[in-house]
């Protein structure tokens, strides 16, 4: 029998020492929750640590008015959903609003499983933030917000009256 190269087997044996090392690649499904959003990697925790969202946009957020949902789609193995999430978990730490319910659910790279938790929702990029009241959906923020993350979801807020008898 052959012995895998040396270098094969250092790459393998520091994989198995590090910890955390091989969480870097390891992709989420299903429901999640906020710990282990920030545990995927130490880019994760970085961006929620280094992201100052805007003052306003907090306010109207945790003004919020009506009960709402906020479901988030995302992938573990996403750039976008990288820089987004966390940065959404800052925002939610910030805002605190009391009337918002929010539920996170991790992709796979196609966006087609867990297909119980997706079907229907017309995901075709991630991250996607959809925004709903009365169990009708306001609006979304899909894969980059068009100015910031805070200030697009805050503008979503502004719709419901509109939007929602």
């Amino acid at each position: 029998m052959r012995r895998p190269p040396r270098n094969l087997t250092v790459a393998i044996a520091l994989l198995l020492l590090l910890p955390g090392a091989a969480r870097a690649e390891e992709v989420l499904l299903g429901k999640v929750g906020r710990a282990s959003i920030l545990e995927i990697s130490p880019e994760w925790r970085k961006e929620f640590d280094t992201y100052a969202p805007a003052r306003a946009d907090l306010d109207t957020l945790a003004g919020l008015s009506r009960k709402a949902h906020l479901d988030v789609y995302f992938g573990s193995w996403c750039g976008d959903s990288r820089r987004q999430v966390p940065r959404f978990l800052k925002i939610l730490d910030q805002a605190a609003p009391r009337r918002m319910r929010v539920r996170f659910y991790a992709l796979d790279r196609s966006k087609k499983e867990p297909a119980r938790l997706i079907e229907g929702m017309g995901i075709e990029r991630v991250p996607t933030f959809i925004l709903s009241v009365g169990g009708r959906e306001v609006g979304r923020v899909v894969e980059t917000p068009r100015t910031t993350l805070e200030h697009d979801l805050s503008l979503l807020i502004d719709r419901i009256p509109a939007a929602i008898p």
